[in-house]
């Protein structure tokens, strides 16, 4: 009769995280975008750009974006106004990351920003290479998750 008692219990310990976090690896895997600040490998060679990876998770390990959109020549200023992008896949992404943005705390909301379908939260990043490619390599200053 202690079985199958110990299987219940089991079976509980087993679900009742999934119940309480919900599925962490969805929360992961959505649509990302990244506001990034790239160096040719010539001096003095810099411009930023709006880095679009649909699966989040395919953007931690140097992997190129599906989407890239030049913003500026030279590093844009990211913090205390609206910067935005058109795609050429038609889709418009605006950021509004707050004047204070880069004194905020890493991984700590900074701002906001928007697409043509949904609104997004944009967190200080830790300035880590985001990707490289022949001749450039680019640095996430901030990223933005679905809100």
């Amino acid at each position: 009769m202690l079985f199958p008692s110990v299987s219940v219990l089991l079976s509980s310990i087993t679900i009742l995280p999934a119940l309480v976090l919900g599925n962490p690896l969805a929360k992961r895997s959505g649509e990302t975008m990244y506001l990034s600040n790239c160096d040719e490998f010539e001096p003095g060679k810099l411009y930023s750009e709006m880095d679009y990876y649909s699966n989040g998770a395919n953007s931690q390990n140097g992997q190129k974006p599906d989407s890239s959109c030049y913003v500026s020549s030279g590093d844009v200023q990211w913090e205390g106004g609206e910067v935005t992008c058109h795609f050429s896949s038609g889709v418009t992404f605006t950021s509004h990351i707050q004047a204070n943005g880069q004194s905020v705390a890493t991984y700590a909301k900074a701002g906001t920003g928007n697409n043509d379908y949904r609104a997004f939260n944009c967190f200080k990043d830790n300035q880590r290479t985001l990707y490289s490619a022949t001749g450039v390599s680019c640095k996430s200053i901030y990223y933005c998750l679905d809100a």
